[in-house]
């Protein structure tokens, strides 16, 4: 909103009729002075205003979403209370780089969430029919420079969702887009941690032109 400015020395006949006494001179009444007056009423104002300002940079300080639990939308995961799902939301982290944890609603199994927009994780899906052994796929290195998981990369509606191609569950990682990459790095420093890949000594993660069926036990 543009702001008016005034010119203090553009005063009409009026403006220095209804000006205040200075400050200290009585008034003609003997009690306070209008400057004194407005002075005291204004203090107030200024203390309110110092308050506010002062809660609205403290909630930009705070981690968006940290204490409000968030709906997902819910998806078919045979795997998602097998073994390996259960190992890794056992080994996820607290916060996934600079977004908390989040609470799900209702607690599905399988699902991880962080942030506000919301990071959304979730194990043991099905094998979407966008990947297949000639998808296009990206290896993401760990944080120790090692590869790591590789993954399908599906981008709509604002947001990425990554879909680990080389392991005995399928994992996907969704993100609002502007995350960085930082996220997926450190998810799939974690999954290989705890998973094997199921990619072949030359990367290819199928045999004999078919993908490895997932272990969802």
């Amino acid at each position: 909103m543009a702001e008016r400015t005034e010119d203090p020395d553009h005063r009409t006949p009026a403006d220095d009729a209804a000006s205040p006494a200075p400050v200290g001179t009585p008034n003609s009444s003997g009690g306070i002075s209008r400057s004194r007056l407005y002075a005291a009423l204004s203090l107030p104002v200024v203390v309110i205003i110092a308050v506010i300002i002062g809660g609205v940079i403290w909630s930009k300080q705070q981690p968006a979403g940290a204490t409000e639990e968030v709906a997902v939308v819910p998806v078919s995961a045979p795997g998602a209370a097998g073994t390996h799902c259960s190992q890794l939301m056992t080994a996820l982290p607290k916060d996934l780089t600079d977004a908390p944890h989040r609470e799900a609603i209702g607690d599905p199994a399988g699902t991880a969430v962080w942030g506000d927009p919301p990071i959304i994780l979730r194990c043991g899906l099905p094998t979407p029919a966008e990947l297949t052994c000639s998808s296009a796929l990206t290896q993401v290195s760990n944080a120790n420079g090692q590869p790591g998981v590789q993954w399908l990369q599906l981008s709509e509606g604002g947001q990425t969702t990554y879909l680990a191609a080389d392991r005995p569950v399928r994992i996907a990682l969704t993100l609002p887009d502007g995350a960085g990459t930082g996220t997926i790095q450190q998810i799939s420093s974690v999954i290989s941690g705890i998973m094997p890949s199921t990619a072949g000594a030359d990367g290819n993660v199928c045999t004999a032109g078919k993908l490895p069926a997932t272990d969802d036990k």
